[in-house]
């Protein structure tokens, strides 16, 4: 009985605690830390107590959740249906950001009304969407979450060739030495960076100008060194790395590559893809972080990756109908890749039956887990809207879709607050 080893203190240590887990703050801030990086997740803590509310809306405790969890989520997706910019929310509530939240109609303050409705949607990157209208010769930065609009000229030398232009936005860290450890998904404050690429006509170089919001001005043109044989697709660009890549119509082995660092615009070889239409393919960013490709031809997916030589590589085939649980008899026409989160390594497959029904998934491209979306998704082309939505974005949204399980959700808590303390 007597030679316990010292286990009756060590016990009575953990018994008899000086400070209760739920009132050490630190303890508390890295429980927290531990919850998902969902919009609801702060807001339900904030309702327990008020020393949690305080330790949840802290600046500290904010710049800690994206540097904790390093990948965003999808909060929805962007398209462009008649000149309106339309959010379609992702996530079931009590996580589901209301449409009306973060959709815009450019013109519809009557501050640059459109008689052609030509606002068109370029990119979706870092927490901002850039919109354009070659009518107004304007490039819009718009911040859903703060509701910011930063209005950008387009250049001179771009005016003429709008309709042939594609374009990306993103926050200024991304450009310069890697991020210099900063994470993507909270980028309100930081700087960004529009880029703009035009094919002009075919045969002819590409070119590009890059827009810092540091300076308010156009970098140089950038002309490619080669001609270009296809013309820029308007299907998103995709970031990765250091580089921009637009997928290439009317080629047959092309895309678009952009280096930040270098300012260098050209055209790169890609496998060719016959009988596969673009809009089943998408540029992706790859298993070891280069560039890669997913490809559907129902109920076959692919996913390719460029190799450091500039070769590519089949990585993987998979059978869709199985990750989706739908049926492998349904024609490859009537399924497409919607649109990539590049932050989330997410794309979004949509499907017709043969019974007219449209089926809507996301498909996380790690683990080869599907979700169904419910919604109205019938557009071509998406564009994900990926971000951090912490305490203090959350006002707007009403008080009683959190407080009905915040007692509940403060159990959940108090239970991995006492796992902690015994396990850490």
């Amino acid at each position: 009985m007597g030679d316990g080893g010292g286990g009756g203190d060590e016990m009575a240590l953990h018994t008899s605690p000086t400070v209760p887990p739920l009132e050490d703050g630190d303890l508390l801030g890295e429980i927290l830390l531990r919850l998902p990086p969902l919009p609801s997740s702060l807001p339900r803590v904030s309702l327990v107590s008020r020393h949690w509310g305080r330790l949840a809306a802290s600046a500290a405790f904010r710049r800690r959740v994206p540097a904790h969890h390093r990948k965003p989520p999808v909060l929805g997706l962007f398209h462009n249906p008649a000149g309106e910019l339309l959010f379609t929310p992702a996530l079931a509530p009590p996580d589901r950001i209301p449409r009306e939240r973060f959709s815009l109609r450019p013109g519809g303050d009557g501050t640059y009304p459109d008689p052609f409705d030509c606002w068109s949607l370029l990119g979706c990157r870092h927490g901002r969407v850039l919109i354009a209208s070659s009518w107004w010769r304007l490039l819009l930065v718009f911040d859903p979450v703060s509701g910011d609009r930063s209005r950008v000229a387009v250049p001179p030398d771009f005016v003429d060739y709008m309709f042939t232009a594609n374009g990306a936005v993103l926050c200024a860290a991304a450009a310069d030495a890697g991020g210099g450890g900063h994470v993507h998904g909270d980028c309100l404050s930081s700087p960004f960076k529009v880029v703009l690429v035009s094919t002009r006509w075919k045969q002819r170089p590409a070119v590009a100008r890059v827009y810092s919001s540091e300076t308010g001005l156009w970098g140089d043109l950038v002309e490619a060194a080669e001609p270009c044989a296809g013309m820029v697709s308007c299907l998103p660009g995709t970031l990765v790395g250091n580089s921009l890549y637009w997928w290439l119509n009317e080629s047959d082995d092309g895309m678009l590559e952009f280096d930040l660092d270098t300012r260098v615009l050209a055209v790169v070889k890609r496998p060719p893809f016959e009988g596969v239409h673009g809009a089943r393919i998408r540029i992706i960013r790859a298993e070891d972080g280069g560039v890669g490709l997913a490809v559907l031809s129902y109920p076959s997916f692919q996913m390719w990756r460029r190799r450091v030589d500039s070769t590519w590589v089949l990585q993987a085939t998979v059978s869709m109908d199985k990750i989706l649980g739908l049926p492998s008899e349904i024609e490859a026409g009537r399924a497409a890749i919607r649109g990539y989160a590049e932050d989330a390594d997410v794309v979004f497959i949509s499907v017709n039956s043969t019974d007219c029904q449209n089926y809507f998934f996301s498909v996380q491209l790690q683990s080869l887990q599907s979700t169904e979306l419910c919604g109205n998704f019938s557009g071509n082309s998406y564009h994900p809207f990926t971000n951090f939505y912490t305490a203090g974005k959350c006002s707007s949204l009403p008080l009683q879709v959190w407080s009905g399980s915040a007692f509940s959700f403060s159990y959940m808590v108090a239970g991995l607050a006492w796992f902690m303390y015994y396990n850490l």
